[in-house]
């Protein structure tokens, strides 16, 4: 598969024409932009930036705001990477623009705010996806597959954890700030609760959960116990202020797979995962790592040119909101 940052595809004759609100975004600069050059199935055309200037390298592309990139002619997708609390406003502009939407996650602050936004987006007539690239990975894919066509038995437990240390000193991130909604548990609880939602529904019976918060109100670390019913259950831990760690653990009454490292960012570093038999055996198994970002955009590209539909339902999406909903409440 081709890697984060390589060009080797050959454009299609129509690729999805792609607009970026927000173009000074880490996610956008790093991965998404990296993707879309590699991918044959889309092309970026348009860039918009508030608060200060593109990046040179994008200069070329620059509207001269978030306005322009939705007035920009040749725009069809709007790719939207900005702070939680900005997520809804631009994503029902850039709906009413006539722009598929290709928004980061979480897609909103609450279930809420997602459901306002599907509502827009499907009143437009236009594709509204949310900007999680771990289903995409071909190890993540893999592990949650064997698991669902029971070839580790009955699943009875997941455990994720995803976990990092970010820099108190970055005052302007706003991740440490609740009025832009901010926090682990927003941040990287989908990563964490993904698998289990895949196997077993956004609805779990049971949800306990603890926070610890920093000064600014947000959560540094939540944990949290999801039980679907007697035999089924997950943890997760997701913080700000741990060690980093990234680990999915799926247990069933066949074995248990492991993975570890880019659990759930992937990439081409995701090559391999563990499998413990039920008698103790333990045997690496090897993955092609792949480009989760690329595989997304062209997914996108397919929903909106109608090839496809997108993965994951809007109901999907806001069971997600809603879970993440549950958990902080919980975690209160």
């Amino acid at each position: 598969m081709t890697a984060i940052g390589s060009a080797s595809h050959v454009k299609a004759t129509n690729p999805l024409r792609i607009g970026l609100i927000g173009a000074r975004s880490w996610v956008a600069n790093q991965a998404v932009i990296p993707a879309i050059e590699a991918s044959a199935s889309c092309v970026l055309v348009a860039v918009g930036s508030s608060g200060g200037p593109v990046p040179q390298h994008l200069a070329h592309l620059d509207t001269g705001g978030y306005d322009g990139v939705l007035a920009h002619p040749d725009v069809e997708a709007v790719y939207v990477p900005l702070s939680n609390d900005q997520h809804r406003p631009w994503v029902e502009r850039a709906a009413m623009a006539g722009k598929h939407v290709l928004c980061e996650k979480p897609l909103g602050l609450d279930g809420a705010d997602a459901a306002a936004m599907v509502a827009v987006c499907e009143g437009a007539g236009v594709v509204l996806a949310e900007a999680w690239m771990t289903p995409f990975g071909a190890r993540w894919a893999e592990i949650v597959g064997r698991a669902a066509t029971g070839q580790l038995g009955e699943i009875r437990h997941l455990a994720a954890t995803f976990t990092f240390p970010l820099d108190p000193k970055q005052t302007d991130n706003y991740r440490w700030n609740p009025g832009q909604g901010g926090g682990a548990l927003l941040d990287v609880g989908i990563y964490a609760l993904g698998a289990a939602v895949a196997l077993w529904g956004a609805e779990p019976s049971i949800v306990h959960a603890a926070a610890s918060r920093g000064v600014t109100g947000v959560d540094l670390s939540t944990s949290a116990w999801c039980q679907w019913d007697a035999s089924r259950t997950a943890s997760i831990l997701v913080s700000f202020e741990l060690p980093e760690c990234q680990r999915l653990e799926v247990v069933g009454t066949l074995g248990r797979m492991v993975a570890e490292g880019p659990a759930f960012t992937g990439g081409p570093l995701a090559t391999s995962y563990a499998f413990e038999a039920s008698n103790g055996d333990t045997s690496p198994v090897p993955v092609v790592g792949n480009d989760p970002y690329l595989h997304m955009l062209d997914a996108f590209a397919d929903a909106v040119r109608s090839r496809r539909p997108w993965p994951r339902s809007p109901a999907e999406t806001v069971a997600m909101a809603c879970l993440l909903d549950r958990v902080r409440q919980a975690g209160r």
